[in-house]
């Protein structure tokens, strides 16, 4: 015969109450809170949709009004345009005819302007090819002599600022106190012994103090040579004489042409 416990079985009872009421506390007892939020959620979404519809009932009618007010505004604003368009009509005329007038002036004037630049134009072509024509030719003609004239130019040109121009002279010689003192020479044609040997004494007695040189060879300037000393500059070249000659050129045509 089948023997009950019924400690056991009363102990079993109240084992599986327990485990209902673990279960409800930490499992369903959370799914009803989850439950009761989500009714709350859908409770207040169901309220803003309510509230959108009533919005959007609201702009219905406001655009419902609005439409009703258009075909006035928009006959209102036909009117006010064809007044302001013909208002600017008649403006743009006004500035048409005085744009016009200012155009056909300043026509004249940029007629003028570029006839004057085509002559100045002209002018220096003609004194540019006249200078080229000049400069080819005294390359072909120059000659040692006439080299070692101006290189005496030079030298006679070193004395007398050296008599007349003190105040330079010190002020030249002051600003050679502290560096080496180099006589900077660009000439066409080499400079002998004798040439270098004058430029080193005058120049010496310039400074006040012995000089070298640096002489470099530069062919476009002809003839002749320029000199450098600190900030004292000779420039006794074929090619600065044929500059100063197409300056004086140009500036003398120009003066004629603003006395025509």
């Amino acid at each position: 015969m089948l023997e009950i416990d019924i400690t056991t079985i009363i102990f079993q009872i109240i084992n599986f109450l327990a485990l209902v009421a673990a279960l409800y506390f930490l499992l369903f007892r959370k799914i009803i809170q989850r439950a009761e939020t989500r009714k709350q959620e859908m409770e207040k979404i169901r309220s803003n949709i309510l509230e959108d519809l009533q919005n959007a009932e609201r702009l219905k009618n406001d655009m419902e009004l609005e439409i009703q007010n258009i075909d006035s505004r928009i006959e209102e604003s036909f009117d006010k345009a064809k007044n302001d368009l013909e208002e600017i009509r008649n403006q743009v005329l006004n500035e048409t005819r005085e744009q016009a007038e200012q155009i056909l002036n300043q026509s004249h004037e940029s007629f003028r302007l570029a006839k004057e630049q085509s002559i100045e134009d002209l002018h220096d072509e003609i004194v540019t090819t006249s200078l080229n024509l000049a400069r080819t030719l005294l390359q072909k003609v120059s000659s040692d002599e006439m080299h070692a004239f101006l290189v005496k130019e030079v030298n006679d040109r070193v004395l007398v600022f050296g008599r007349k121009e003190m105040a330079r002279v010190e002020t030249i010689r002051a600003s050679l106190t502290y560096r080496e003192p180099i006589v900077y020479i660009e000439t066409p044609k080499p400079l002998d012994k004798d040439m270098q040997a004058s430029i080193i004494r005058n120049f010496s007695a310039l400074a006040d103090r012995n000089v070298k040189l640096d002489i470099k060879q530069v062919e476009n300037l002809i003839c002749g040579l320029r000199v450098r000393l600190a900030d004292y500059i000779i420039d006794n070249s074929l090619q600065s004489k044929l500059d100063e000659m197409g300056d004086l050129t140009i500036n003398e045509l120009n003066n004629n042409k603003n006395y025509s």
